[in-house]
């Protein structure tokens, strides 16, 4: 079960053109477990059980991809 409802449940990335930087924030949970793995997390929320349920940190610009659909 999640901490946050359905619809209040985002990952959002944010390129930063000053900083060349991919800044992430997270409240998905199956996000949130891989985000835990891959980037470097600034700042971690958990409840009081100490699940973690939001984190926000920085990803290396090789670990975001954009392309066209096919």
């Amino acid at each position: 079960m999640s901490y946050y409802e359905r619809v209040e449940q985002e990952t959002v990335y944010n390129y930063s053109a000053i900083d060349g930087d991919w800044r992430i924030y997270s409240t998905y949970p199956p996000h949130i477990r891989k985000l835990l793995e891959y980037a470097v997390i600034a700042n971690k929320t958990t409840d009081g059980s100490g699940r973690v349920i939001s984190v926000d940190g920085n990803v290396d610009k090789n670990q975001v991809r954009l392309f066209r659909p096919r």
